[in-house]
C-alpha cells in the first residue's frame, strides 16, 4: 500500500510504468518533469511497496522494472502467439 498525496510523483510514475515498465531516474525526470531527488524518492517508495524492483545492482544509474506489468505483457504476447 502506498501512502501519498493525490498529486504525488509516485502516482505519476505508476502511470508511466504502464507504458514504460523499465525506467531509470533520468527517464522519470524527463517524462514527468520532476527533479532527480523527487524521482529517486518516489522510485524507492514504489520499491518498498513492491511495485518496482531494482535490477541493475548499481549505486548510480539504477534501473527499475515493474514485474507485474512485464508479466502481463509477456502473457499477452503468449496469448497472441508472438512469444514462445
Amino acid at each position: 500500500m502506498i501512502a501519498a498525496r493525490r498529486d504525488a510523483v509516485v502516482w505519476r510514475i505508476m502511470d508511466l510504468l504502464l507504458r514504460q515498465p523499465v525506467v531509470d531516474t533520468a527517464l522519470v525526470e524527463r517524462e514527468l518533469e520532476v527533479t532527480s531527488a523527487n524521482a529517486g524518492r518516489a522510485l524507492l517508495q514504489l520499491a518498498s511497496a513492491g511495485v518496482v524492483k531494482e535490477f541493475s545492482d548499481k549505486k548510480r544509474n539504477r534501473l527499475w522494472q515493474a514485474p507485474e506489468v512485464l508479466s502481463a505483457l509477456d502473457e499477452f504476447a503468449a496469448r497472441t502467439g508472438r512469444r514462445g
